[in-house]
């Protein structure tokens, strides 16, 4: 298969070329390509041709196991474009056994779209959990909360470091949070809701930098949401080459402003911050210390936003929008070339992961792709998103 006049996203540029597919990997790459005899040839004049996403932040639907959400989230992993995603342990009934592992391996198995599982770190009565054997009967990843008992976390760390496998952290301290439910700001103040307080994750980065460098574990810091947090990994970056700084596409985006009106769509696992902290975001962005952009997807039902925002359950539907969200608020407004973006969604997470010959469109790679339009745009109609009413840019097609 040949495509021709496509924008090729490489790691370095953006260029108009061609591309030939042999066998499901890329065979070559050339600014011009004549096709052979019955080849099959795709014309992408005017489109983008990248890798598909990795996504390394996704929870089912109410945080409930289920085959339906896993169905759900194939769905909408295929529309978004994203060929892998990790999918974090936090969701009942937990995984409890190999056995469960086993059958859950099973039900997760697709060919179009690859989902790595995640072992929590403890277990339902809030043990260690039985990391090594998960690991060997097909968990490629651990997951921990950064607040969990200190002797826990050394032998998590112990665990990651001895199998050399990635630990994805979710930096918190529930006492310090202190049941806040968004940003601790003006907002917050003019809703009479109690905030969250920025220390509540900085502290824990900091910890969580000490032990991960003592160690020696490579560590993926999930959903940061605070400006300090980053300027703390970009300092340790410079002695440490395995720690990773995840942030949400909303950071990005959005201010706490959206939580106004006792707004329930935007009461996100990464709370909004106000808009001097957003754009703060921003400029570290544009610095380089953020190494990977999740859409932490964590869909909610109706029954659990429709409530009270002290009670509704932070989450938000947002797999299949990620690209569309990145073109439109940073590529398309100059924040990030769209090679550089691409970095953040595909090929760094593919490093992190280990993930080998996927996450770049390069010869002798999966041709693990997708073309986008991003002269299609669209306004949401959705009253159930976060985005509703917003107009974003870009169609993704899959190529066959």
């Amino acid at each position: 298969m040949l495509i021709k006049n496509a924008n090729i996203v490489t790691q370095k540029r953006v260029f108009e070329g061609c591309l030939r597919v042999k066998d499901g990997s890329i065979e070559l790459i050339r600014e011009d390509i004549k096709p052979k005899e019955n080849e099959k040839v795709i014309d992408a004049k005017g489109k983008y041709l990248l890798p598909k996403l990795i996504d390394t932040n996704v929870r089912l639907k109410d945080d409930t196991l289920s085959k339906k959400n896993l169905d759900e989230l194939y769905k909408k992993a295929k529309e978004g474009g994203v060929g892998s995603f990790v999918l974090i342990d936090d969701f009942a009934p937990k995984v409890e056994n190999p056995t469960h592992l086993e059958l859950l391996s099973a039900k997760v198995s697709n060919g179009d779209t690859n989902i790595l599982l995640s072992v929590n770190s403890l277990d339902k009565e809030g043990r260690v959990n039985q990391i090594a054997t998960f690991l060997k009967n097909g968990a490629k990843v651990i997951y921990s909360r950064s607040d969990i008992p200190g002797n826990s976390l050394v032998r998590v760390m112990q665990y990651a470091a001895m199998k050399k496998v990635p630990l994805f952290v979710f930096c918190e301290e529930r006492d310090i949070k202190n049941n806040g439910v968004m940003n601790e700001g003006v907002i917050s103040f003019k809703l009479g809701l109690s905030g969250i307080l920025k220390v509540a994750q900085i502290s824990e980065v900091s910890k969580i930098v000490e032990l991960a460098t003592f160690f020696g574990v490579k560590v993926l810091f999930q959903s940061i949401y605070t400006s300090k947090s980053l300027k703390i990994l970009k300092a340790v970056k410079k002695d440490n080459k395995d720690v990773f700084a995840e942030v949400s596409i909303h950071s990005f985006i959005l201010n706490d402003s959206e939580c106004d009106g006792f707004n329930t769509k935007a009461k996100l696992i990464s709370p909004l911050q106000e808009e001097s902290e957003r754009q703060e975001l921003l400029e570290l962005l544009k610095s380089g210390v953020v190494d990977v952009v999740t859409s932490e997807h964590s869909k909610k039902s109706y029954i659990y936003k429709d409530i009270a925002f002290e009670t509704a359950k932070d989450g938000v539907d947002a797999l299949s929008l990620t690209l569309k969200l990145g073109y439109t608020y940073l590529v398309k407004k100059g924040v990030l070339a769209f090679n550089e973006f691409v970095k953040l969604i595909a090929t760094n997470p593919a490093d992190i992961l280990s993930m080998s010959n996927v996450g770049l469109i390069k010869e002798g790679y999966k041709a693990d792709m997708i073309l986008f339009d991003n002269k299609h745009y669209e306004v949401i109609h959705d009253e159930l998103s976060l985005y509703n009413g917003k107009e974003l840019y870009g169609k993704i097609e899959e190529i066959r």
